[in-house]
């Protein structure tokens, strides 16, 4: 457990000697305190911890008087501290960040575990009287080496790097990947897609990525589908076609061969023999779900379908070949969806999926680029960014990535959330600061589906995506084959005028400098022993 002092206070009332909880002081409760905190009957205080956390609050209080009743309002913004359970849909889902504590005389005591940046505490009766020494965030932030790095001349784009991280870190949790830490704290296996991929590029040992192919493979027996939902299927087996070429290792892999061929044949029955893909409810991304009946939704979704299983067929057919299995289902199902094409109408979701899976249509290279950043998705920002680059734009990917991500950073972000829309941004307030009537609730006014107002989580690992585009398309840091043996090196700088990167391999890290000069980009490598560039 680490601890962590407030950053500031952001607003008190009935406090006496506030400014003593920024003082660093022993955690033990003695007979003989100093420089303690009275709190006077009802009051009040929010906290700001200066950047996202996981975990809960320590409380160590000296004296009380009275009930010792206090209310504990754990908030990833200052509005989610102070609004009531219901009030724009506030709740306690997935762990509990709004209850009541009794506070006790010489006590030393944690409460909470949940994703929060803000704590309020609030004395619930008049006539109580309590004397704190100290309260201080108790996180569990894993604490592994990260040896990715991406350290450029845009400090923008740094911080957008460091944040997507951090990001991924605090969503590495209890041996798995979670999708969130205030909610959704679970294993989504589709999720896991961009989680993944960014955590390949920050650590030398994922074990938690296995676990999570394990978890959803051992809580779904065929013919369920992952999750209620066929995509995240789909999603499950490009993830472990990816990882296992990350690993090469066949031995630890030969479990999943099984599960694999009677997922292929499950998946197989929903491609007809013209090569049109649908699953029926074809969910790609919560933006472009159509329950609302939006025909072009509809349409695009059943794109995205065909895409997506396109791309998990190229990949299972690699995984099965290096197997040594037989790929014949593989092939005849491309054959099929060969037959066919599909066209995006509208979502650059899909447009990137199209993209990924070896479309680059000029509809696809158009749906992405209209509107800049505008139609971007957090979860989907790895094949959309990686999309547009794909497509020869790499300035105006690199751009879009700054527009949206440093969207989230100019209201305050400290990690990346389930979602953002640019029009957000419109007359906000920052998530650090009171909400007030002349300016919109970025948080608590916005969201949709089942991220409105506040249960929307503002840190997702699935936002991490930006850091597999940074470090593979802009340092053009790309493995080749299996194990993370052989690497690629084709970077574009996209506008940027030196890069220095450093990516994980199993035999040490693989440093990587570029320079832009007169002449063309100028390439340093670093190589471990065991490492060949190709």
């Amino acid at each position: 457990m680490q601890y962590v002092y407030p950053n500031k206070i952001i607003a008190a009332q009935g406090l006496c000697g506030a400014e003593n909880f920024h003082k660093e002081k022993p955690f033990q409760i003695g007979l003989n305190e100093r420089d303690l905190v009275i709190a006077h009957g009802k009051g009040y205080v929010i906290f700001d911890f200066g950047k996202e956390l996981s975990g809960g609050v320590r409380i160590l209080t000296f004296l009380v008087k009275g009930s010792g009743k206090v209310r504990l309002r754990f908030g990833e913004s200052v509005g989610e501290t102070c609004a009531e359970i219901g009030e724009k849909n506030a709740t306690n889902d997935h762990s509990l960040r709004d209850f009541c504590v009794e506070l006790q005389n010489y006590s030393d005591m944690t409460f909470g575990q949940t994703g929060f940046r803000f704590v309020r505490i609030d004395v619930l009766d008049d006539a109580t009287e309590i004397s704190f020494k100290s309260v201080v965030a108790a996180v569990n932030t894993d604490t592994r080496e990260q040896v990715g790095t991406f350290v450029c001349d845009d400090s923008l784009v740094n911080e957008i790097f460091d944040t997507a991280a951090y990001t991924m870190r605090l969503c590495l949790q209890n041996g798995y990947i979670w999708d969130g830490v205030k909610r959704d704290r679970l294993v989504w296996i589709g999720d896991l897609y961009p989680e993944m991929r960014a955590a390949r590029c920050l650590y030398a040992d994922v074990p938690e990525i296995t676990r999570c192919l394990d978890f959803a493979m051992d809580e779904t027996p065929l013919p369920n589908w992952m999750a209620g939902m066929q995509t995240y299927s789909v999603w499950w087996l490009i993830v472990l076609c990816e990882e296992y070429a990350t690993s090469g290792d066949k031995a630890a892999f030969v479990k999943y061969l099984p599960y694999v061929r009677g997922l292929l044949q499950q998946i197989a029955a929903y491609v007809a023999e013209s090569g049109e893909t649908s699953f029926g409810s074809n969910f790609i991304d919560w933006p472009t779900s159509y329950e609302d009946g939006d025909k072009i939704k509809e349409h695009d979704c059943m794109a995205g379908t065909y895409y997506l299983t396109k791309l998990a067929f190229t990949k299972a057919a690699a995984f099965l070949r290096d197997m040594g299995e037989d790929v014949s289902l593989c092939e005849e199902l491309q054959r099929k969806q060969a037959k066919t094409s599909v066209c995006v109408h509208r979502y650059k979701q899909v447009a990137g999926l199209g993209v990924l899976s070896g479309d680059c249509s000029e509809n696809n290279k158009k749906i992405l680029l209209e509107g800049g950043a505008n139609g971007f998705s957090t979860f989907m920002s790895y094949p959309i960014l990686t999309g547009v680059a794909m497509c020869g734009e790499y300035e105006k990917a690199l751009s879009m990535a700054k527009e949206y991500y440093g969207g989230m950073l100019s209201v305050g972000a400290t990690t990346f959330w389930e979602d953002f829309d640019l029009a957000w941004l419109k007359n906000a307030g920052r998530i650090d600061e009171l909400p007030t009537p002349e300016k919109k609730d970025i948080h608590g006014d916005y969201g949709a589906f089942c991220y409105k107002g506040y249960r929307h989580s503002l840190c997702h690992g699935w936002s991490a995506g930006v850091v597999a585009y940074l470090m593979e398309t802009v340092a053009g840091i790309k493995p080749v084959g299996t194990g993370l043996r052989r690497f690629k090196i084709e970077p574009h700088l996209s506008g940027l005028r030196c890069i220095k990167a450093t990516y994980p391999t199993p035999y040490g890290a693989l440093t990587i400098t570029h320079e832009q000069t007169a002449d063309g980009i100028k390439t340093t490598v670093n190589k471990p022993d065991g490492v060949e560039i190709v």
